[in-house]
């Protein structure tokens, strides 16, 4: 039984490791935080260094990490991303603890020879167990030399994710009838985007206005944006301000799924998502959410729920009690990451080998 665990630092907003961090111990195990940031240089030398991967800041995460692992003696150490530990430091950190990883993007994708995955890759044989955000990815890590490994899905956060009340001013600030943020990609998100505008459909757009602005026709760009990176509440404001949420996934990251197909649906806005297996296995089509595969089919769905309030009403009732019921907030997914832990520790059959070779199978989440 797990009864302590560390999490070392590697990404940079609440909702991942801090969230990890409070729900472990909201389920009784005593979890807490190695803020691996803090000890790279500040300014410019600090972000170079995150970036290079290379330089003190990097030599003191490694060498301050296995002074505290010595020390606390967790019964797991959680390394977020990796990013920053070499292969001799997971060796020498396992002569304490019980070292696993998890990773929130795709190593092992079109962005694999990026500096960021230079200290990872290599590392990786020398995990004792590692989950990943994709299906496509287990295969991949297990060629790479990881035995145990698993797949942890995404999920909400009921603390932020939850349906709000928003009074006038907040209403017309965030108001609008289709709502997406998220990256740009070029993509099937940019021709419905267009489309959509075309279609004199009012479209909120968020996610990066540098990279979101030159994407866009200039006269489409000025309706939908300005496209700015939201914070944490006006983001869950916004999605409550809005009609529709629309969900596209990244082909660059080879999705099947986001986080926003758990968000949106969580705080009570009925959830359009581009159309994949694991899309359709997740929510009944129709019922608890709806999907398209075109920008026409996108268009088409969007006028029939606004045309149709009382059943884009039911659906976005039915798509969170699909999300509550089915455990895909993150207490779901931190009991989870606890089972698959403690089977690795103790040798066990891991329950998600046979389960891993099935997109059908594991996608079914209910």
């Amino acid at each position: 039984m797990i009864r302590s665990v560390l999490i070392s630092q590697g990404a940079f907003e609440p909702i991942y490791e801090p969230a990890w961090v409070r729900t472990l111990n909201e389920l009784g195990v005593r979890a807490t935080l190695f803020e691996s940031h803090r000890l790279t240089l500040p300014g410019l030398l600090g972000r170079a260094e995150r970036r290079l991967l290379w330089g003190p800041g990097i030599r003191r995460i490694n060498r301050q990490l296995l002074l505290q692992v010595a020390q606390q003696r967790p019964d797991v150490l959680l390394l977020y991303q990796g990013h920053y530990f070499s292969a001799a430091t997971i060796q020498q950190l396992r002569r304490h603890t019980f070292v696993v990883g998890y990773h929130n993007d795709d190593p092992f994708g079109a962005q694999r020879k990026l500096l960021r995955y230079r200290h990872l890759l290599p590392a990786l044989p020398y995990y004792q167990g590692f989950h990943l955000y994709r299906p496509v990815n287990i295969p991949e890590a297990r060629a790479h030399g990881l035995c145990n490994t698993g797949l942890l899905l995404p999920y909400f956060i009921p603390w932020l994710d939850y349906p709000r009340q928003l009074d006038q001013d907040q209403q017309r600030r965030w108001g609008c009838e289709v709502i997406f943020a998220g990256h740009m990609e070029q993509d099937l998100r940019i021709p419905c985007i267009i489309l959509a505008v075309q279609q004199a459909i009012r479209l909120r757009l968020y996610g990066g206005e540098r990279y979101w602005r030159p994407a866009l026709p200039a006269a489409i760009y000025q309706q939908v944006g300005p496209a700015i990176h939201l914070q944490p509440e006006p983001y869950r404001q916004a999605l409550c301000a809005a009609k529709i949420g629309a969900c596209f996934v990244s082909k660059r990251n080879r999705d099947q799924y986001t986080r926003r197909t758990f968000e949106i649906p969580a705080c009570g806005l009925f959830l359009l998502a581009e159309r994949t297996p694991w899309m359709e296995n997740l929510f009944q089509a129709g019922v608890e959410a709806d999907f398209f595969s075109s920008p026409e089919e996108f268009v088409e769905k969007i006028k029939f729920y606004l045309q149709n309030e009382s059943i884009r009403q039911r659906v976005a009732t039915a798509g969170r009690l699909k999300v509550i019921r089915s455990g895909h907030d993150i207490h779901g997914r931190m009991r989870q990451w606890l089972q698959d832990v403690d089977g690795w520790r103790s040798g066990a059959t891991y329950r998600g080998e046979a389960m891993s070779g099935s997109i059908e199978q594991t996608g079914t989440l209910s």
